[in-house]
């Protein structure tokens, strides 16, 4: 069976490579997107295979669709960015990789909540500057002495719930639909968590309903000088009023590594080679926030784990006309 790989990264080749040498099945493997122009690649294959936070627009699916292809699978967990109503239109059946390493990202989540409570980024501007002193006097806090709220408890949120605890923070957690609760948490109400937390820490799904879940109120009805993370997907946050309570000192600090305007600043890095956009720019001018390109996931692990269970899904859509992740489009 053909493969066409899109949107593949300098560090999945070898990962590439060697399910290559394991499988019969050829990949032609791209490091472009999947988009309108890209899509035509894709003729004569009976698979496709993707990674990209960048839009999969109706006129994808609907080539996809001439061209017979009835089968795309993604490195990724988020379905955000894809036209689920076309594919489901034009006969595409879309599986992704919903685990491919929690601790990961739980782990990215720790590290930026550290950097926040710490204030590290506060200290940069005076040590180049040579002022010592002021370098040496931003008082931290430590998260064994904190509160941290969790929004989100599934496999990501339930890593991070036991790495937050393992500091010895308090942890107190919100899921509408818990499953198995993690037991070094307390549910709470959502209210009561953002009152109650110094950080919080988002691992939702970036499904329409959760579109600025954390909005200009819920900024609002969060301590004095608490730290906000996200490293689940941009449309979480308002990113307008988490700007304001920044600037206001409301809040202590913010880390962002999914950007609420991302896809269409990835678009325009495609065509100018820099990633611009106002809201972002305001962002980064500020000490107390860290702003990371959507790396959370970003592990050895990981990347190993993206590519070899997508692919796993593809082959079994091909052989088995079924795949253990598929996305059940309504």
């Amino acid at each position: 069976m053909k493969i066409i790989v899109y949107g593949a990264k300098p560090d999945e080749l070898a990962y590439f490579t060697a399910w290559q040498q394991s499988h019969a099945d050829r990949l032609e493997i791209h490091s472009e997107p999947l988009n309108e122009t890209t899509v035509a690649w894709a003729a004569g294959f009976d698979g496709v295979n993707c990674l990209q936070t960048t839009p999969y627009a109706a006129a994808v699916f609907e080539q996809l669709g001439r061209f017979g292809i009835r089968f795309l699978t993604i490195r990724n967990v988020g379905v955000d960015n894809i036209d689920l109503a076309a594919a489901k239109r034009f006969g595409v059946r879309i599986a992704n990789v919903p685990a491919y390493s929690p601790s990961a990202i739980a782990e990215f989540a720790v590290t930026t909540a550290l950097y926040l409570l710490r204030r590290l980024g506060e200290t940069q501007a005076p040590l180049a500057a040579g002022d010592w002193d002021k370098a040496a006097s931003f008082l931290g806090r430590e998260l064994g002495q904190s509160t941290v709220g969790i929004i989100g408890a599934g496999r990501i949120g339930q890593a991070a719930i036991r790495l937050f605890a393992g500091f010895g923070a308090r942890v107190i957690a919100y899921d509408p639909h818990p499953g198995h609760p993690e037991p070094r948490a307390e549910y709470v109400s959502l209210p009561a968590l953002l009152q109650e937390a110094d950080v919080v820490d988002l691992h939702v799904p970036g499904v329409p309903a959760n579109t600025h879940l954390i909005d200009a109120q819920a900024l609002a009805s969060m301590k004095q000088g608490a730290i906000l993370i996200n490293t689940a997907r941009g449309n979480l946050v308002d990113t307008a009023a988490l700007l304001q309570h920044l600037q206001t000192g409301h809040l202590g600090g913010a880390g962002i590594d999914t950007y609420e305007y991302e896809s269409p600043a990835l678009l325009r890095y495609a065509k100018t080679g820099k990633f611009e956009d106002p809201a972002w720019d305001a962002l980064a001018k500020l000490p107390n926030v860290l702003l990371t390109p959507h790396i959370a996931y970003h592990t050895e692990t990981a990347v190993q784990n993206m590519v070899d269970f997508s692919l796993a899904n593809l082959l079994a859509f091909l052989t088995k006309g079924e795949a253990p992740d598929e996305i059940h489009i309504r």
